[in-house]
């Protein structure tokens, strides 16, 4: 499933044009991307947690010479799946996860300029 997928899905959903829907994934998109790069975590209950994980520097091998090079420092975005979703993935029990169950019965409000 690609972005445009997931518009379209949130677009019939919440009963909105899909230009609408793709900001609204968009918006939803950057606000993960910038809490992480400012507080290097977020979580979302149900689903699981986004984090900012550091990697030391390092010395490393070209693979061909075999000749050592330095790795610099990095970091690197990792996501961890909740509960509810490897359940839900791994077919572990039989219940609903408790966000989906809040999803579909939850009325869904979208302001319309």
């Amino acid at each position: 499933m690609i972005r445009s997928d997931l518009a379209n899905k949130l677009a019939q959903k919440l009963d909105i044009s899909k230009q609408e829907a793709d900001r609204i994934l968009l918006t939803f998109v950057d606000g993960i991307m910038t809490n992480l790069e400012k507080e290097g975590r977020v979580v979302i209950q149900g689903f699981g947690s986004f984090r900012v994980r550091e990697y030391p520097a390092r010395i490393g091998k070209k693979p061909v010479t075999g000749e050592p090079i330095e790795i610099p420092a990095r970091k690197k975005p990792v996501f961890h799946a909740s509960k509810e979703l490897n359940a839900l993935i791994n077919r572990e029990s039989k219940e609903v996860p408790i966000a989906r169950v809040f999803v579909e019965s939850a009325p869904l409000y979208v302001a319309r300029p």
